[in-house]
């Protein structure tokens, strides 16, 4: 009996790796696969650790981006538009994405109000400086006997975060680039007093009230076309 246990035994072990088919041959070519692999991210890593150091920059070490390890920036958290020399300054983009929706229900509220002079519903867009800013125009526009219906064509949208010169813990900010055309007209009749297109590029500042963003301060640039 222990004989043939023996003999059993030195079968197994004296039987060619070849025979017993492909699962040897896969395993070792899967494992220098990954080997491969892991080799690679290695060489990738010391690359730009030496190109960081060489260039005095190994701050930015931890502003790496390797997939799968280290992606940069993370997902769901772009770099801030409003500060591209931050590298570790990210905003929330499912946040920045509401700022946005939030500022075009606001600026048609607004729309509404200069178009009609009626200013009754600018507490649901807006607060703080602005609130009072359009209060006044539409209160000018009164006494001018006119109102202003906007047209506007928006050829770019930026979403970030920016101290509000007026209140720093004010945060998030857009930046809307376009052309206008503005149409004055009569409120007594509705005739038309004249129009004209502006250019703009205009910067707002939102705070959340009641889990919506309101426009708190506008800085307005914008230049006469014709």
């Amino acid at each position: 009996m222990p004989l043939k246990v023996k003999g059993q035994v030195e079968a197994v072990l004296t039987k060619p790796a070849g025979a017993r088919g492909f699962p040897m041959r896969n395993a070792v070519l899967g494992s220098w696969a990954r080997t491969g692999v892991v080799a690679a991210i290695f060489v990738l890593i010391l690359g730009s650790i030496a190109a960081l150091g060489a260039t005095g920059r190994l701050g930015d070490l931890r502003y790496l981006n390797i997939p799968l390890i280290h992606p940069w920036p993370p997902a769901g958290y772009p770099q801030n538009p409003c500060n591209p020399s931050d590298r570790g300054d990210l905003v929330n983009s499912a946040e920045a994405a509401k700022v946005k929706a939030d500022l075009v229900s606001d600026g048609q509220i607004e729309l509404q109000a200069t178009r009609t002079g009626d200013g009754s519903h600018l507490a649901e867009a807006d607060t703080g400086n602005n609130l009072v800013r359009l209060r006044s125009v539409l209160a000018r526009n009164a006494a001018d006997g006119v109102t202003e219906d906007f047209t506007n064509q928006i050829t770019k949208v930026t979403v970030g975060k920016l101290a509000d010169p007026n209140d720093p813990n004010v945060t998030w900010s857009v930046e809307e680039i376009g052309t206008s055309r503005i149409t004055y007209s009569r409120t007594s009749d509705g005739s038309v007093v004249r129009t004209q297109l502006t250019k703009f590029d205009d910067r707002f500042w939102l705070v959340e009230q009641s889990g919506h963003y309101l426009i708190t301060d506008v800085q307005v640039n914008s230049q006469v076309i014709s």
